[in-house]
């Protein structure tokens, strides 16, 4: 362990939170994509400032449109590079929007972080911004000590993980910009869990279609959210047999985690609703988690089953299910040299041993490992409340996943 890179940073502890404060008040919701450019001229300086070679991508506004259906909010995704003229490259990867927010925050706006009992409120702190503060502390203790990384460090800023990642990482390594032997995903596990893997997803939109009619004279109409309540109850069925013991999933800790779904994050009606009028459209949302060992096609093959029998069973003729976002797990071997010397390092600076686990969430990982063909694991913050009202972090966790960070770039992985 390198006294002066650990020194340093805790010396800086001010100015890192100073640098998540000033990430935090940019506002990168998505949807729709707002005020990315901003970020990425933030981070842009900031990395050349360290003396890295940056280069900002902007996503074609085809595949925007593609994606998103709108070219109105462009897309960009920022590569930096630090060359140490060492034989490896280890890239990091960190997504900067967050998303939307609601409810009544501590300070007032969730873009306006402030500071209460050691920990830093806003949006995005701890998912991600947070570690992406922390992992450019790092990269800085290492430039300000003349400390020799073991390896090259390549570091990625992308667009739209809240949203899968298709025009963020996935564009990246799609168009071949990682040019890397390993990667670190900053996010997917913290403390002393070193991330080996995510779960999977599939998202469904149901839309039910119904008749429109007077409120007075409801038979003349055909009730699209009747319809849809009904579906909802019928799916409960399924929803109680992902808690089989078949289904079950044991994690590197030995921790069960069973398939979960969700039923109706986003559900809205027609452009003509109001209160007296029958509703003739009405939408709602499914969320299915896969666990490692399941298969996304059989997945969505019988949940679309299942959605069907529930229709069927309210007699709706008019219906459409289609999918937003189709994830398959990741998992990474924990015996392989990278996840073993990032929890050599990180063990270094907690002074506890190291675990490792496949998070329930679904990360950027697996277009590192599945699509970009490379050992890759999962490291950052430990935020609290993500997505939710008064997120945050704190502020020694910061400190610590720099100094892990650090550590790992200064120890590299055996015999490289």
């Amino acid at each position: 362990m390198s006294q002066a890179l650990h020194y340093y940073i805790g010396e800086r502890e001010g100015q890192l939170v100073r640098n998540l404060q000033e990430m935090v008040r940019i506002g990168t919701v998505n949807p729709p994509g707002r005020e990315y450019r901003a970020m990425v001229d933030q981070l842009a300086a900031r990395c050349q400032a360290l003396g890295l070679c940056t280069r900002i991508h902007r996503v074609p506004d085809d595949e925007v449109v593609r994606v998103t259906g709108s070219a109105e909010y462009p897309r960009y995704n920022l590569i930096a590079r630090l060359d140490a003229g060492r034989a490896q490259t280890v890239h990091f990867n960190a997504h900067y929007d967050v998303v939307p927010c609601a409810g009544r925050w501590r300070f007032g706006s969730p873009f306006d972080p402030g500071l209460a009992a050691g920990a830093l409120y806003g949006r995005g702190s701890g998912d991600m911004k947070g570690s992406i503060a922390a992992l450019l502390m790092a990269v800085e203790a290492l430039v300000a000590t003349d400390a020799e990384p073991a390896f090259n460090i390549e570091c990625s800023f992308t667009a739209d993980e809240e949203t899968g990642g298709e025009l963020g990482a996935g564009w990246i390594v799609g168009q071949g910009l990682v040019d890397a032997d390993f990667a670190v995903v900053c996010e997917g596990a913290a403390g002393t869990q070193v991330g080996c893997g995510h779960n999977g997803v599939l998202w469904l939109e149901v839309t039910i279609n119904g008749k429109s009619a007077h409120a007075s004279r409801p038979e003349q109409g055909i009730n699209a959210f009747e319809a849809m309540a009904g579906v909802v109850r019928h799916l409960q069925d399924y929803k109680g047999k992902l808690c089989e013991y078949r289904r079950r999933y044991v994690d590197f800790d030995g921790q069960i985690r069973n398939p979960t779904l969700n039923i109706g994050g986003v559900f809205s009606g027609g452009a003509g609703d109001k209160i007296n009028t029958v509703p003739e459209r009405a939408r709602f949302s499914l969320d299915r988690r896969l666990v490692p060992g399941e298969r996304l096609a059989a997945v969505e093959r019988d949940l679309r089953r299942a959605v069907k029998r529930a229709i069927d069973a309210q007699q709706i003729a008019s219906y459409a299910i289609c999918a937003s976002l189709r994830i398959e797990p990741c998992v990474v071997d924990a015996d392989h040299a990278l996840p073993n010397a990032f929890a050599r390092a990180l063990k270094a600076v907690r002074r506890r041993g190291a675990g490792y686990r496949v998070t329930s969430g679904f990360t950027d990982l697996h277009y590192f490992v599945v699509e970009g063909g490379m050992p890759g694991i999962g490291y950052g913050v430990k935020g609290e409340h993500a997505h939710g009202v008064d997120e945050r972090v704190r502020v020694r966790d910061l400190l610590l996943t720099a100094r892990t960070y650090a550590e790992f770039m200064l120890r590299g992985l055996p015999g490289r």
